[in-house]
């Protein structure tokens, strides 16, 4: 399941934002995801689009999250971030609605309550931003 890809990508980044890539954690993260051929696929490819455009995507979420700094946003919210902003901005073949509803999935499970408005409206400019 793609879910599964992006809870994986997910965990990745969050791991990032604290140390040094370790290419060891990645492989047990797929490999624990119990992720298919396709799933596994899909993660690579949205982990590297989002590692490949890391600063791009931050400058996207800083000018959308309004009275923001970058920095002040929660680790656990920026992860979401990067995954769905990662999928709006280069996943053509994605619906928008899918990206920001697993988003705010990710939200549900690791961050906190409050956090989904928050993500959900910075996501809602995002996507409105790139449709005009």
């Amino acid at each position: 399941m793609r879910r599964d890809s992006r809870e994986a990508v997910y965990k990745i980044l969050y791991a990032d934002l604290f140390y040094e890539n370790d290419e060891d954690f990645e492989k047990e993260t797929m490999d624990g995801g119990n992720l298919s051929e396709d799933d596994r696929s899909f993660a690579n490819a949205l982990l590297s689009t989002v590692k490949e455009h890391k600063s791009e995507i931050e400058e996207i979420i800083e000018k959308h999250a309004r009275g923001y700094s970058f920095e002040r946003i929660f680790s656990t919210d920026k992860c979401a971030l990067y995954v769905a902003v990662a999928e709006l901005k280069y996943f053509g073949d994605i619906p928008p609605v899918v990206s920001i509803d697993e988003a705010l999935s990710l939200v549900r499970k690791f961050s906190t309550e409050e956090s989904l408005n928050f993500v959900n409206g910075i996501l809602a400019s995002v996507k409105k931003e790139l449709e005009a």
